[in-house]
């Protein structure tokens, strides 16, 4: 009897050793497996996360190029802007000088013998005129300047400070181009009114005189002439050619001495003296001749310098 217990307990024994012996191997293979797992599951997360980066890497490349195309856009349609606002005299053409009439020879007489010079400048108003305007100020003296069409603000406050002055504004031309204003008599009163209500809103007076566009007897145009002069003056306005031509447009680059030297000589011939000089923006030396060619006849007492007004005798290149 006690035999049997004895083994009894022994199985026991080896049962409870057996299970024991089960408990440490799935606790050591738990133990080693589990951080294996762990490190499996972290290692996806990691690759997840590295694809993650990446794609938004990428997409933050997509987004700057993006950034950087609307910024070039943004720059682009800046300097659109700004070349339309500052460059609205550039969509005018210089003038052809080929067009332009030499002196016409045309004098009259100013009957009391003292000779009167009109000094007229074309193509304006630029930064030139400004110049211009503060010699003349610098000499009082009075001018006419035939202006074409310019919306910047410093044309504005240029269009008014000619007429604040006391300086003539007359009408030459809106745009400038001559193939286009004389295409046809609609043409050419089209462009006339343009400027001429335009010079009206920013400036309160309405010229009434006017330079054609290469003169009277340009070669380019496609109407007669004769008839718009006509024209004109049925409605008040009227046009002036010159009989001295100071060749600062005649595109051989001139110096301000012989500027002023044509001017001179010029005026030494006429009693009355209406004088074409240009105040584009290119026209740096007629800033310097003016100086001369004030120097000059502001010390003579036999002349005057006057601005065109509906006393001044009409110099005019054709017969109409």
């Amino acid at each position: 009897m006690a035999g049997q217990e004895d083994g009894q307990l022994q199985k026991n024994r080896r049962k409870r050793v057996e299970r024991l012996k089960k408990i440490i191997v799935i606790t050591v293979f738990a133990a080693v497996l589990l951080p294996i797992l762990v490190n499996i599951c972290l290692l996806f997360l990691l690759h997840g996360a590295n694809a993650r980066l990446k794609s938004l890497e990428s997409e933050n490349a997509n987004m700057q190029s993006q950034i950087d195309e609307l910024r070039a856009q943004i720059d682009n349609l800046q300097e659109s802007v700004t070349s339309y606002e500052e460059g609205q005299k550039d969509t005018r053409e210089e003038p052809e000088t080929v067009l332009e009439s030499e002196n016409s020879g045309q004098d009259v007489l100013t009957g009391d013998g003292v000779k009167r010079v009109y000094l007229t400048f074309d193509d304006g108003p630029s930064k030139n005129t400004e110049a211009i305007l503060d010699i003349l100020a610098e000499y009082e003296v009075k001018a006419t300047f035939f202006v074409v069409g310019d919306t910047s603000g410093e044309a504005k406050a240029l269009y008014k400070r000619i007429v604040e002055e006391g300086h003539s504004i007359g009408i030459h031309s809106y745009s400038h181009k001559y193939h286009e204003i004389y295409a046809s008599e609609e043409a050419f009163f089209e462009d006339f009114y343009l400027l001429s209500d335009y010079i009206y809103d920013v400036t309160g007076v309405r010229p009434d005189i006017c330079r054609l566009p290469g003169g009277s007897s340009n070669t380019v145009s496609s109407i007669d002439m004769a008839g718009i002069v006509n024209q004109l003056n049925a409605r008040g306005i009227t046009c002036y050619d010159w009989n001295i031509s100071s060749g600062d447009a005649d595109g051989h680059g001139l110096s301000a001495e012989q500027i002023a030297l044509n001017v001179i000589s010029g005026v030494d011939t006429f009693q009355t003296s209406i004088v074409l000089l240009h105040d584009g923006k290119d026209k740096d030396q007629t800033v310097d001749a003016l100086r001369m060619i004030l120097d000059e006849l502001t010390d003579r007492e036999d002349l005057e310098i006057k601005p065109i007004t509906e006393e001044t005798p009409i110099i005019l290149h054709i017969t109409h």
